[in-house]
């Protein structure tokens, strides 16, 4: 299979002087073919000089890791010639200077965004440029602080449900807590964006963004883009699933018209939002881009985000029992509102933490229109650039034992303010995500309600391993055990 990939995308009339690294041609397709003459003393440090297929072969078996070993070798801008010929960008001045620049210098026009754009449209996610400016400015007042603060009721009404759930399993049971976590994100972003709507699409929604959620770097995936001519398989399900999901959220928005309704959720903000200047609305077509792009994005983020807390506090049995020891003596016992969480620091810094460790959003992708000097190496224009939270959440320079999970790394007085663009759990610069408010506020509100209830412990014998997928998962599920929690204790005691 490698050799029929390497027969389509690469080709020997597309070669230039040989730099150390992989040995691959490169490729107009997947990045960077360097439009200047700088000498190859003046480029980037290449990746190890190994043959492609290693470097695909480890790229496809763990990619942050991967990306991870390239830093560690060769220093914080990396020129990597294989299938992908890119330039992995991870000092945070620099991915500062990429993320704030405007698109007409560092754009969204990468084979990533094209991909997702091919299932969710042109919302916040996927566009660029005045179009992307005029929807934030649409959009931003729907996602500050004092207006998503009436959703947790929602939140908890659907936490409390779940909790129910468990709480009638037998005491160990084991359960697959990512696809809880997805469910229950779903069922939140949902009815946050459609009220009671959602519930009698919710299944088949869901069922949809299954589809939808490829990894963009599989074959499968590029196909869509490379070869939009070839009747494939995936093509096939993919432009079936979103007809359906079209249909379903069309009708919505539809509905919600002709009944002259007005509810408190996103869509009903959706349908007011006027531009100032001109007085006119979205058109139902980019309502519809920014619903599915919410409907995956919000809760493909937080879903993970959730189950890779578990996770990581069951690997830190003493971090789960002081966050456990501030819930009680804030809560009582009662369930949490956002009121309280200005009261629970603690749960925040743990949070942050874990969105540092095992970041959802793993990577950011650029293309660059003009030749760029980064750490002193010349990048042409053209080139193809990934910067990846992974790897700057563990830069030795701002994050001392990076693999250590330590939320006082997140503690005001522990230290010095580190530099803003070495910390990226929702990207930064004027893209940052339109709902980290949101759904940090989800995540936070979810731990909070369901952690002193119950003691969660990975299923004797698994291996909770990673996945780069659109968002940082759980390779081969998260089994846990869960088991009701004694009444009155904090130190993480099952019942």
């Amino acid at each position: 299979m490698w050799k029929l990939v390497c027969v389509i995308f690469s080709t020997d009339r597309l070669t230039q002087p040989a730099l150390p690294g992989p040995r691959a041609t490169p490729s107009r397709i997947f990045g960077a073919f360097p439009v200047d003459t700088a000498a190859p003393s003046d480029l980037a440090p290449a990746a190890p000089v190994t043959p492609w297929f290693y470097g695909l072969r480890a790229y496809q078996r763990d990619q942050p890791r991967f990306f991870q070993h390239l830093i560690e070798r060769y220093g914080d801008v990396v020129h990597w010639r294989a299938l992908l010929n890119i330039y992995v960008i991870n000092h945070p001045e620099d991915v500062k200077r990429v993320l704030s620049a405007p698109s007409a210098r560092f754009s969204k026009d990468t084979i990533d965004y094209r991909i997702l754009a091919a299932s969710l449209g042109r919302g916040l996610v996927t566009n660029d440029g005045a179009p992307w400016a005029h929807q934030r400015k649409l959009m931003q007042p729907m996602f500050h602080n004092r207006a998503i603060h009436p959703f947790d009721a929602p939140i908890n009404r659907l936490t409390s449900a779940l909790a129910e759930r468990w709480a009638a399993l037998p005491a160990g049971q084991v359960v697959m807590v990512e696809r809880e976590m997805g469910k229950l994100a779903f069922e939140i972003v949902g009815t946050t964006l459609f009220g009671t709507d959602i519930e009698q699409h919710a299944a088949e929604i869901s069922e949809v963004l299954d589809v939808i959620n490829v990894p963009t770097h599989e074959l499968r995936s590029l196909l869509l883009v490379l070869a939009p001519w070839l009747p494939t398989r995936h093509r096939g399900l993919l432009r079936r699933a979103v007809a359906r999901l079209d249909r379903v959220v069309f009708g919505l928005i539809n509905g919600r018209r002709a009944s002259g309704e007005q509810r408190e959720d996103i869509l009903e903000r959706l349908l007011a939002a006027r531009d100032e200047d001109s007085g006119v609305g979205m058109s139902e077509q980019q309502i519809r881009d920014e619903v599915v792009t919410l409907l995956l994005a919000g809760h493909e983020t937080s879903s993970n985000a959730l189950a890779w807390t578990f996770y990581l506090l069951t690997q830190h049995r003493e971090v789960e029992a002081r966050l456990l020891a501030e819930l009680a003596q804030v809560l009582g016992g009662r369930p949490a509102t956002s009121a309280d969480l200005a009261q629970l620091p603690y749960l925040k810094q743990v949070v942050q933490e874990s969105l540092r460790v095992l970041p959802p959003v793993w990577a950011i992708a650029r293309r660059a229109h003009q030749a760029e000097i980064f750490q002193g190496h010349r990048v042409p224009a053209g080139a193809y650039l990934i910067m990846l939270p992974f790897t700057l959440h563990r830069h030795p320079e701002f994050w001392p034992e990076p693999e250590r999970f330590d939320p006082e790394r997140f503690n005001p007085s522990s230290g010095p303010s580190r530099h803003s663009y070495s910390y990226l759990p929702f990207a930064a610069g004027p893209r940052t995500c339109i709902g980290a408010g949101m759904a940090m506020l989800e995540i936070q509100l979810v731990l909070a309600n369901l952690l002193p209830r119950f003691h969660l412990e990975v299923a004797p014998g698994q291996r909770i391993e990673t996945a780069a997928k659109v968002t940082l998962s759980p390779k081969y599920g998260m089994p846990m055990m869960i088991t009701p929690r004694v009444a009155g204790t904090v130190q993480g005691a099952p019942a």
